[in-house]
Formats: C-alpha cells, sequence, structure tokens
C-alpha cells in the first residue's frame, strides 16, 4: 500500500523539521513503535502464508481464501499496513504522520467495504457473505462465530 510510504515520509520529515510532535517520551513511543510493527509484520507475514501469491497479485480471481488469518479477519495485509502506518508516526512522534495514518485507516476501510467486498460479492455470491458474516474486517468477531467456518 503506497500511503504506508507516505506516511513514512511526512512523518520523518515533519520530525526533522520539529513540526507538532506527539507528547511522548522516547521510551514509550519506541516502545509502541516496535509493538505495533511486530503485530503489523506478523500479520503480513500470516497473511502472505495463507494466500497464495498468485491471488494476492490478482492473476487467480478464482480462490476465496478463507483458512489461517483469513479465518480471523478478512483484510490482513490491509490491516498489517495500517499497523506498520501508525508504528511509523507514533515511532517518529509526528503528528502530520499521525493524521496521514489515520486518513489511510479511512481510505483503506473504504476502498475494502466500497469497492473490494462488492467485487467479492459479485464474484462469490451467497459463499463470500456468510464468510462476511463470520468473520471481521480487520477486528476479528466473537470466537461463536468461528465455528464450522474451515
Amino acid at each position: 500500500m503506497p500511503w504506508v510510504i507516505a506516511v513514512i515520509l511526512v512523518s520523518f520529515f515533519a520530525n526533522r523539521s520539529g513540526v507538532l510532535s506527539l507528547p511522548l517520551g522516547d521510551w514509550g513511543s519506541y516502545s509502541v513503535c516496535a509493538l505495533l510493527a511486530i503485530l503489523g509484520m506478523l500479520v503480513l507475514a500470516l497473511g502472505m502464508k495463507a494466500c497464495p501469491l498468485r491471488v494476492i497479485s490478482g492473476r487467480d480471481s478464482s480462490v476465496l481464501v478463507t483458512h489461517g488469518i483469513y479465518s480471523y479477519i478478512r483484510n490482513p495485509i490491509c490491516l498489517s499496513c495500517v499497523l506498520l502506518a501508525f508504528s511509523a508516526a507514533i515511532g517518529f512522534k509526528s503528528v502530520a504522520g499521525l493524521v496521514v495514518a489515520i486518513l489511510s485507516l479511512i481510505a483503506a476501510y473504504l476502498h475494502a467495504s466500497l469497492w473490494e467486498e462488492r467485487e467479492l460479492e459479485r464474484r462469490f455470491g451467497s459463499e463470500y457473505c456468510e464468510y462476511k458474516r463470520k468473520v471481521g474486517m480487520f477486528i476479528p468477531k466473537p470466537p461463536s462465530t468461528w465455528n464450522n467456518l474451515r
């Protein structure tokens, strides 16, 4: 997602120029940054592991991936990018980067809900609608909805 790079660049240059820094101590911001970065990379790795490259690249649009991390959240790769964007903004203690990260979260949600979800409903029909009912977009739904998904 290109907006992750935008967050990193905005955060870096805002930090270097001293524009509106977040009021966080070094250890606090670095700890949260590291936690979000590790979580983001873990979610990304699990998403890449569960979804074949031919599906991610769009070469194979006939497969609905519902196993692995996709049995808990529908958009793990998008979520990982959002986590990495927030990680960069907090690590650089940049208000401007945080604003861009929030805008990127909104953009990711709108892209997933307005375009991607409609396309998947069209392509996979009731199978995707049932999957969507059981699995959260970015945040896992309660465990009672996980039964019989695999």
